[in-house]
């Protein structure tokens, strides 16, 4: 059995996942959200039995200020850890490799600054990898299992996405006054501000062909983003990776058939350019869960929950974290109806969701 619990991130991620058998529970967390959501998640860890208090794996997918600020805060906000971390997964500067040479908010100096949290606490980081990059290549996929049977198989990012990403960390940080690889005095890692927006009823037979355009985003093509198998049960976290990058590694775990899973974290909360219908089309799910609070950015887009209505066939089940003026509409019977499909929200007034598999 899994459980996870997509935290109140706000228009981040933060998903918290226990597994195991009735003896032993086994933990993952992945991203952090904002700076704010650090305190849900201590108050989730202070919920458990002190001896309990351990991550088998903590991950970062990548710098963007809703994955990383609220571990940052957690992180900093100690002297001494009142938790075990067995392995932390984070490509800070030291894993871009040098070569080569839009935009959302990115985090060069919040990752700085976990770089800096990291060693003090002397976490072991990217143990899985000897130390080296999360990364990736075409020729063979990494499987890495962890504590408890627990198999992620490694989709994203490759070498190249993350040395892509070398420039714009360096400008980042030198315009802050600073040496990539060194220590950020200050840093602004608050929340922004809510910014709900209003939403006609979408035709979604038409939305659906909206032409797709993917996304640039150089962080978010250095997001990790991995296939996890426990005992019979299948789950894609996306991260806010790219779709056809995702695709082409899923092309070569099954080159032919579809991938059978129980659910789908979808890239970058529902954004217009994180989710293909090619993608989409190479999965065998029902369940897709989109965490945002819609704040910010104003997501998900449409155009992308439209595309798994249609792609998935009859039956979708939509998941959110949050319900919000952007993706009630969502809930309309009329389009559930017409369209076959089902949506999950919070209870009245609660945020965050949890699900088992």
């Amino acid at each position: 059995m899994i459980n996870l619990e997509f935290l109140p991130a706000r228009f981040g991620d933060c998903i918290w996942i226990e597994y195991g058998d009735n003896q032993t529970t086994h933990r993952i967390l992945i991203d952090g959200g904002t700076a704010g959501t650090r305190h849900n998640i201590r108050k989730r860890i202070e919920e458990l039995p002190e001896d309990q208090r351990s991550f088998d794996l903590m991950v970062v997918t990548h710098i963007d200020k809703d994955h990383i600020a609220g571990i940052l805060g957690l992180l900093e906000d100690e002297d001494e850890l009142p938790f075990k971390i067995k392995d932390f997964w984070f490509n800070a500067f030291k894993h871009l490799p040098e070569e080569a040479e839009e935009d959302e908010s990115f985090g060069a100096k919040q990752a700085e600054r976990l770089t800096e949290s990291i060693l003090k606490h002397t976490i072991t980081w990217n143990g899985a990898f000897n130390g080296g990059a999360v990364v990736m290549n075409l020729d063979e996929l990494p499987e890495i299992e962890i504590p408890g049977g627990m198999k992620l198989t490694l989709l994203s990012p490759t070498a190249e996405h993350l040395m892509k990403l070398r420039p714009k960390w360096i400008k980042e940080v030198e315009d802050a006054g600073m040496i990539p690889g060194g220590v950020l005095i200050e840093d602004d890692i608050l929340d922004d501000d809510e910014g709900f927006g209003a939403t006609e009823i979408p035709n979604i037979d038409a939305i659906a062909q909206t032409p797709f355009n993917e996304d640039t985003s150089v962080a978010n093509g250095s997001s990790i983003a991995f296939l996890a198998e426990f005992e019979e049960t299948k789950i894609l976290f996306c991260g806010d990776a790219f779709p056809s990058q995702v695709l082409q590694a899923l092309n070569v775990i099954s080159p032919e058939k579809k991938i059978d899973l129980d659910l789908v974290k979808i890239s970058h909360h529902g954004s217009s350019g994180s989710t293909n219908s090619e993608l989409l089309e190479k999965l065998n799910c029902r369940n897709y869960v989109i965490s945002t609070s819609g704040s910010t950015f104003h997501h998900p887009k449409a155009d992308t929950i439209s595309r798994i209505i249609k792609s998935s066939g009859d039956g979708a089940h939509l998941i959110f974290n949050y319900k919000s003026d952007i993706n009630e509409i969502w809930d309309l019977n009329i389009l559930k109806t017409q369209h076959n499909y089902t949506t999950t929200y919070p209870p009245n007034g609660e945020e965050g969701i949890k699900i088992t598999l």
